[in-house]
């Protein structure tokens, strides 16, 4: 009796387990689809914050106002919970991707070329040649026919039979590492515009003045004029910004924008939003310096006093005020009870308050200081003297600005290069042997294009060269719904018909 000894399996390390662990949880289709679902519910929650969905829900649901409330104040594409799962993403598609390298390489550079007969019994598209040659002067034939239609051609002995593969395009099988590593810029690009990124929805320049974009970058905007017109009935037809971006206090361009028509400049957008009207103020303090002379834009909110009259507020550099200035009620006729004011034209109404002192301003002047002001004279508000010399223009601009953008060209050129690769240089694999015969040798061949009916028509493409070289009828398996990739001579539709 013989005696068989086991040997127990050698024991890993620790750090190698965690390893593997680690690379098998990147690998797993089910993490993977777990990623995806839990980033379309962010994107979804991101997205209907900036709707009324949520308050809606808060209406229908009052208990829910709390929620509603945590939900518009994150915001979510800058959150850490969506940039770990873009990195886990991005991780995974690396580790994926890299999973596939030795597969890959080794079908490009040292594929097997040894097949067995049941495949080529069992291939729903074959064909076969009984040809009257010798076996090395039919492998001849075939490997000429094989190059003539840019194939790589090897071939192995195996007893008394030739084993052939063939194949084109096989670097084509390389467009799938720059298309992953297209999806792994994208979501770093995701994440550098999600952290470094900003969007400024109220950008409002009054004419003539230059206003910086800041959070960080050197860039300024100019507004040298605004242009508007209306329908006869009052109504705006168009209104369009003419700007100058600065760089370092430099105009790099000069450019007109339309709401349709956003202008960009390295990683900054600016789109065209709304415009208004400015009030241009004076204030002097009590020595007689002063302290302020610019624009109001009038329009940012309405006083609560006079609801249909704009209203603006600028503070007055290292005083600690705050001043509000308040424009006649744009439509008199409607509720006049609510003009408490009774504004003419050529008239603001200022207010002067602390700056961070609770309340909004309001029309009532035994509270802070206020005055009606005409324009061109100066009055005394407080301790200062506030002059209204002018209405002017404002625009109003979105300023988006995404450092991720170069990351997402690039991302965009690999993603382009590697469908194309793959797409329009699809590898193309052809297995045969060839066996002797009594009166000669006999080729079988198939491809190795289950569903790929264009590599069918291909494969069929050769057949018909190599039965051209041999002239000789090959006998061709091929499925019922073979249509018209074969190119050959049609025959009756049935489950498999051979010729």
């Amino acid at each position: 009796m013989a005696n068989v000894t086991t040997h127990p399996p050698a024991s890993r390390a620790p750090v190698e387990i965690a390893i593997d662990r680690v690379w098998r949880f990147f690998c797993s289709v089910r993490a993977a689809v777990a990623e995806i679902v839990i980033l379309a519910l962010l994107v979804l929650i991101g997205t209907l914050r900036g709707s009324a969905v949520p308050q809606w829900i808060a209406d229908a649901i009052p208990a829910s106002q709390g929620l509603v409330d945590r939900w518009y104040a994150w915001d979510v594409y800058r959150s850490p919970v969506f940039a770990v799962l873009l990195a886990v993403m991005a991780v995974a598609i690396a580790v994926c991707t890299v999973n596939r390298v030795p597969g890959i390489w080794q079908t490009i550079s040292n594929p097997k070329i040894r097949t067995t007969a049941s495949f080529l019994k069992g291939a729903d598209t074959s064909a076969a040649f009984a040809a009257s040659t010798s076996g090395d002067d039919l492998r001849r034939c075939v490997e000429k026919s094989l190059r003539q239609k840019r194939y790589r051609v090897l071939t192995q002995h195996v007893g008394n039979e030739t084993h052939l593969y063939a194949d084109k395009n096989r670097y084509g099988k390389l467009g799938t590492f720059p298309f992953h590593l297209a999806l792994i810029l994208l979501l770093v690009g995701g994440i550098v515009g999600a952290y470094y990124g900003f969007r400024e929805p109220e950008f409002v320049i009054p004419v003539g003045e230059t206003r910086p974009v800041g959070n960080g970058t050197d860039l300024s905007v100019r507004l040298d004029s605004f242009e508007d017109g209306y329908t006869p009935g009052g109504v705006p037809t168009q209104f369009r910004s003419n700007v100058s971006i600065l760089e370092d206090g430099k105009t790099v361009r000069t450019e007109q924008i339309t709401v349709n028509q956003p202008v960009s400049y390295r990683n900054a957008t600016f789109y065209q939003s709304g415009f208004g009207y400015t009030a241009q103020m004076r204030v002097v303090n009590r020595a007689g310096a002063t302290v302020y002379a610019g624009q109001v834009a009038l329009g940012i909110f309405n006083l609560s006093g006079n609801p249909e009259s704009p209203a603006g507020y600028v503070e007055i550099p290292g005083t600690g005020t705050l001043l509000t200035v308040v424009a006649p009620d744009t439509n008199p006729r409607n509720a006049p009870d609510t003009d408490v004011l009774k504004l003419e034209n050529g008239q603001m109404w200022v207010q002067l308050q602390p700056v961070g002192s609770t309340g909004a301003a309001s029309a009532s002047p035994e509270t802070l200081p206020a005055a009606v002001v005409d324009q061109g004279k100066p009055v005394q508000v407080g301790d200062f003297t506030v002059t209204f010399e002018r209405e002017s223009r404002y625009t109003n601009l979105q300023v988006a600005y995404n450092p991720g953008i170069p990351i997402f060209f690039i991302a965009s050129v690999l993603l382009v290069g590697g469908l194309v690769g793959s797409f329009y240089f699809p590898l193309r694999r052809i297995r045969g042997i060839i066996a002797p015969a009594p009166s000669g040798a006999v080729l079988t061949m198939a491809p190795l294009a289950r569903r790929d009916w264009s590599g069918k028509r291909d494969f069929f493409a050769v057949v018909e060269s190599i039965g051209v070289q041999l002239n000789i009828e090959p006998s061709i398996r091929k499925p019922a719904d073979h249509k018209d990739w074969e190119g050959l001579i049609p025959v009756a539709s049935n489950a498999s018909q051979t010729r």
